[in-house]
């Protein structure tokens, strides 16, 4: 998963034209496409919980914590948020003991408003804009694709939580840009989103089967290719 996180902050470098001074994404872009991902791993974590998928779902309560909340607590702490890698150590716990039980899901819904609250703590300014946003759901996109390449070996879908991986991200995406869509009625702002939301569906479509068939439906190029075209929409 790193790797693909690594990937996507050099494509946003590549494709928004940043200079070698200004080289590294704001801190304010990377915590939201961070905590990005990390709600993604929760949402299909869940719901591959909710399939009854367990074994399948809990390394999506791990991730988090051990993979991304590092990169984010530096933001938290200086915006002064309490921490919460202790609240997802017991979601994580929490879901391995009793995926099903009625205090779990409080658990999970208690989260999800944490990582809520934490997005928030971005300038207004910066949320609200939707070619930042944009910018922010293109790189999440090709993050997915990133981790799909990472689960397709030798023409096969051998990886199957990196398939995970990506379906949560764009899942983080849809629901950014549902946002998205009604903080912009304006006709200029949905044509754009309209656009997005196409290219987004396409991606969505490859890893459209929650428990995915040994054979992929698109080539690890077909979903880079599909990245690309998000990428080129948030440059316009």
């Amino acid at each position: 998963m790193n790797r693909a996180i690594v990937f996507a902050a050099l494509v946003f470098v590549a494709a928004f034209g940043l200079s070698a001074r200004a080289a590294e994404p704001s801190a304010d872009f990377d915590f939201l496409f961070r905590l990005g991902m990390l709600e993604g791993h929760l949402m299909v974590g869940n719901e591959l919980i909710e399939a009854k998928q367990v074994q399948l779902g809990l390394p999506h309560f791990g991730h988090p914590v051990k993979e991304i909340y590092q990169d984010i607590s530096p933001y938290l702490e200086a915006k002064k948020f309490p921490p919460f890698d202790k609240q997802l150590i017991a979601l994580e716990a929490a879901m391995t003991a009793a995926p099903n039980a009625p205090a779990t899901e409080a658990k999970y819904k208690e989260v999800i408003a944490t990582v809520h609250k934490a997005r928030a703590l971005a300038p207004e300014q910066v949320r609200a804009s939707l070619p930042e946003m944009i910018k922010v759901c293109a790189s999440t996109i090709d993050a997915a694709s990133g981790e799909y390449g990472e689960a397709v070996e030798q023409g096969k879908i051998a990886q199957v939580v990196e398939y995970h991986d990506s379906r949560g991200y764009l899942e983080y995406a849809a629901q950014q840009v549902s946002e998205l869509k009604a903080a912009h009625p304006d006709p200029a702002s949905q044509a754009k989103l309209a656009k997005f939301s196409a290219v987004l569906a396409k991606a969505q479509a490859i890893v459209g089967d929650l428990l995915p068939a040994p054979t992929p439906k698109a080539t690890l190029a077909e979903y880079r290719a599909i990245a690309g075209e998000a990428t080129a929409i948030a440059k316009q």
